[in-house]
This record gives structure tokens, C-alpha cells and sequence, in this order.
């Protein structure tokens, strides 16, 4: 008949499971695996840096024009396209902006547009996309970080 033969599990102080650096194995597996971590975080794409390394990118729709043609546009009343793409852009500035509910802060969409208007009379030859860019920088001390109360 076999005999059963009796196991136990014999507990091992701490510091015995200590290597040579004063740190549990585990210990050491977590940071290792924290570094390696923060390395892979560095190293995936961010919101808001769609660029390449000169700080190019493809500029498409109505922002490609130049700002004599948007000038030219709003002169008409046929600037409802401007509207769309400046609209489109602050929506995702909003979005991927750390801390930012809306850009234009306490301006409304008929403000940002009389300020690109401004930015391109006296720079008829930028791009529409350009002068916005301009304008979110100037914009930027002013924009909401708070969702309003409602009344």
C-alpha cells in the first residue's frame, strides 16, 4: 500500500528573499516594469501633436485658403464655410486641450470671426488655418476651464 508522504510549506523571513540590492524580487519586477511603462508611454503618439519633426501638417477644407479670400468671402456674406471649418477646428482644440471647455472663452463665434477678420487685413497673404492658429494663442489666457452654471 503507498504511503502518503506529507508536505509543508516552510516560511522564509524577508530577508532572506532579499537580493543583493536590499530589494524583493517582486519589488524589483514592479519598478522594472513602471520604467518600462513610463518608456512605452513616451514613446506612443499624443493628441495634439500631429506634426512632423520641422512642426509641418496637412492643412485641409477652407483653411488652406488664403486670408485675402477668406476677407473676400465675408465681404459677400459667403463666409458660412469659414464658419464650419473655424467651428470644426475649436471643437477639436476644446477636446484635446488640457483644462479647456471652449477656447474663445467668453467671445461667440461672430467674435473670433471679426478677429480673424483683423489678424487678415493686416496679413492678406496667410493661410485662414494660420490666422486661427494665431488667434488660439491669443485666446488661450482667455478660455474657459470650467463648464458655465446653467441660470
Amino acid at each position: 500500500m503507498p504511503v502518503a508522504m506529507e508536505t509543508r510549506a516552510v516560511a522564509r523571513p524577508c530577508t532572506s528573499a532579499r537580493k543583493e540590492g536590499g530589494m524583493l524580487p517582486t519589488a524589483q519586477r514592479t519598478i522594472r516594469l513602471l520604467w518600462w511603462l513610463m518608456l512605452l508611454l513616451c514613446c506612443m503618439p499624443l493628441a495634439g501633436r500631429g506634426r512632423d519633426a520641422q512642426g509641418n501638417y496637412v492643412v485641409l477644407g477652407f483653411g488652406s485658403e488664403a486670408c485675402q479670400t477668406f476677407l473676400q468671402a465675408r465681404s459677400n456674406g459667403l463666409d458660412m464655410a469659414y464658419r464650419h471649418w473655424l467651428t470644426g477646428y475649436l471643437t477639436a482644440v476644446n477636446k484635446l486641450t488640457n483644462n479647456t471647455v471652449d477656447m474663445r472663452g467668453t467671445t461667440d463665434t461672430d467674435g473670433t470671426l471679426r478677429l480673424l477678420e483683423q489678424y487678415c487685413i493686416k496679413h492678406p497673404l496667410h493661410s485662414f488655418s494660420r490666422a486661427v492658429e494665431f488667434l488660439m494663442t491669443d485666446l488661450y489666457p482667455k478660455r474657459l476651464t470650467h463648464m458655465p452654471h446653467a441660470p
